[in-house]
């Protein structure tokens, strides 16, 4: 098994926290209090955070500390836009050049994916998800395509983790927002899978805009929602 080091186990402590909704968007993370919380020094706690920070999970404040960043209308659209062009363009040149150990690879994480998806495992399919869309920005072979798609993906995934009905069924938002077209993801990258495994870049690149804008405009519905509650 692979050495965990004890900043990515911190980095993966406040990960966690965050999808499990313990840290909300406005909350501060102060260096010295998640050192103590967690019994660590504090060297350990501000590489995660900058970790974290460098992803978009969270923002340094000027008077110190770091916090999960507020959602505003033109941040969640502006997020999103970036990554539906990104992605666009990486599951096009993923269906040029994908050998066929990455098309086994994708299928493998894509039927794993089910399987935790109906299980309802939060951190589970948040790593498969990032696995799998991290992956094809991977089969790019464009180093800053993959760079960027990975900043903008954790960035759009801070307010999929606040406000997608998948991560808020049993929060405090409550079982109703619990919605079964979430079940398209599953759909979406299926046939984003074939597209590539097919070498048809056109409809891999289609398909993948066409998958992270609906996200978007699901989560930005049920964002509306919670805030007129």
């Amino acid at each position: 098994m692979p050495k965990v080091n004890s900043e990515d186990k911190v980095y993966e402590t406040l990960l966690s926290e965050i999808i499990e909704h313990r840290f909300k968007p406005g909350d501060r993370l102060l260096e010295v209090e998640i050192a103590k919380r967690l019994g660590i020094s504090r060297t350990p706690v501000r590489v995660a955070l900058k970790r974290l920070e460098y992803y978009g999970l969270v923002e340094k404040l000027q008077k110190g500390g770091y916090i999960i960043p507020i959602p505003t209308p033109d941040k969640i659209y502006e997020a999103f836009l970036a990554r539906e062009l990104l992605e666009q363009q990486s599951a096009f040149l993923a269906a040029k050049s994908a050998s066929e150990d990455d098309v086994a690879f994708l299928k493998d994480l894509h039927e794993r994916e089910k399987d935790i998806y109906y299980a309802n495992d939060k951190e589970a399919y948040t790593k498969v998800n990032e696995k799998l869309h991290l992956g094809i920005a991977k089969m790019s072979r464009n180093t800053y395509i993959e760079q960027f798609v990975r900043q903008i993906f954790w960035r759009t995934q801070l307010y999929v983790f606040f406000f997608d009905r998948f991560y808020t069924y049993n929060s405090e938002y409550g079982e109703r927002y619990l919605h079964p077209y979430e079940k398209s993801s599953l759909k979406d990258h299926e046939e984003i899978i074939s597209a590539i495994a097919k070498h048809k870049p056109e409809i891999a690149g289609r398909r993948m805009r066409e998958h992270v804008h609906l996200t978007y405009e699901l989560l930005f519905s049920h964002w509306q929602e919670m805030r007129n509650m």
